[in-house]
């Protein structure tokens, strides 16, 4: 159960152009739990900057799905670059949580 803000440190993406995230939750605890999902891009420089968010998600009723794929001729066309980030942020109040497993599916 998550119940702060992580991220899933750098990914290697540099032999890739488009990618599908995915994620599930399967539980929550608190009160009028959220997920918020976030894609970064890591410059040459070290900066991240974002490609995509999710907005924050009710996680109330779980199961709850978000997913977007993203790179050139996808829903979001944003280039990749070679490395990404996911980040995620929990809302909501009385310890607020969400249980969820995450891929990121390169091609």
């Amino acid at each position: 159960m998550e119940t702060s803000n992580g991220n899933s440190g750098d990914i290697d993406v540099s032999n890739y152009t488009e990618i599908a995230v995915d994620v599930n939750v399967s539980a929550k605890q608190g009160t009028s739990p959220t997920l918020q999902i976030l894609i970064y891009r890591k410059d040459a420089f070290g900066n991240y900057f974002q490609l995509w968010d999710s907005t924050a998600t009710s996680v109330n009723s779980p199961p709850v799905q978000i997913f977007k794929s993203i790179g050139p001729g996808c829903t979001v066309t944003e280039e990749l670059g070679s490395t990404i980030r996911m980040n995620w942020n929990i809302g909501g109040s009385a310890t607020p949580g969400a249980q969820f497993t995450a891929s990121i599916i390169a091609k």
